[in-house]
């Protein structure tokens, strides 16, 4: 019992907390800050979005940002900034539950690899090396060009592209643990894999996944708006940040704002978001580094 709370295994004494005061670094405060503003603005659409998103006005057809209109209008006289606020709505939700997904994929096969029955290792170490060398954009197209692109095809993307990148890093953590001295006395007492992976394992994994989520989710909000740019995404008339810059591709050397705005959206979003992982990831090395300390 004693191997097993000791500071090697990453128990209570040993695991580096997460949510420890004072470890939080100006970068992961940034990140939230500008992605709290953010997420606040667009789930609030329907309380300050000034015009309604799908509504067309073809008497102020692509007109530039005003005390009217603040962001513009677009081709067929749609307030802009409604539709990037509602717009957003959709790729959050779209880049969201695809995030979910393909972490939770990728620690279920990263997991098998660590603590699965042998004769299962090299088939996924195949299916993540085939997956990884696979580009997502090409993945894309095969699949919207056998089936009608939508929303759930869209996040049926999202994972198969993210899902091998998770497995990979679950897989090097769990092969890493399974290697100490608290799962060799989790194994001697009788627990079995399953049992060692949840309640064992897994809490060291938590940490890194925290990151993975944030890196994950703003890939997300870039490959949705990038399917989307190339009509592969959202469809018309619903409005996503890839499909508003879609709309106004034609228009780029006229009318900047079309694009330049929800470039703009999707970039700090994508920012605040890498910020917020980048400082998780360097309070995890902090915490363990002073647990390595003591």
């Amino acid at each position: 019992m004693t191997a097993l709370a000791s500071p090697e295994r990453g128990g209570t004494g040993g695991r580096p907390g997460l949510f420890r005061r004072n470890e939080i670094g100006p970068a992961l405060v940034a990140g939230a800050v500008i992605f709290c503003l953010i997420l606040v603005a667009v789930l609030a659409a329907p309380l300050i979005a000034p015009a309604d998103p799908n509504l067309p006005d073809l008497m102020a057809v692509r007109k530039p940002p005003s005390a009217a209109n603040w962001f513009g209008t677009d081709a067929v006289g749609r307030d802009l900034l409604s539709r990037i606020l509602w717009g957003g709505q959709v790729s959050f939700l779209v880049a969201g539950v695809g995030m979910v997904g393909s972490i939770c994929l990728g620690t279920l096969m990263g997991m098998l690899r660590g603590f699965g029955p042998g004769w299962l290792h090299p088939i996924v170490d195949r299916i993540i090396d085939i997956q990884l060398a696979f580009p997502y954009v090409l993945l894309g197209i095969a699949i919207t060009s056998v089936v009608r692109p939508s929303v759930p095809v869209l996040i049926l993307l999202m994972v198969l592209a993210g899902w091998a990148a998770v497995a990979r890093v679950v897989r090097a953590i769990a092969l890493q643990e399974r290697a100490k001295d608290y799962v060799k006395a989790a194994e001697i007492i009788g627990a079995s894999r399953l049992r060692i992976a949840a309640f064992h394992v897994f809490p060291s994994v938590w940490p890194s996944l925290m990151v993975l989520a944030a890196m994950q989710m703003a890939a997300m909000i870039v490959f949705e708006a990038t399917l989307s740019f190339l009509g592969m995404g959202v469809q018309p008339p619903t409005a996503s940040w890839g499909g508003i810059m879609l709309d106004g591709k034609n228009y780029i050397t006229t009318s900047w704002w079309l694009t330049l705005l929800p470039g703009i959206a999707i970039m700090m979003t994508s920012l605040s978001l890498v910020l917020i992982g980048d400082g998780l990831e360097a309070r995890a090395e902090r915490l363990r580094s002073r647990e390595a300390d003591k």
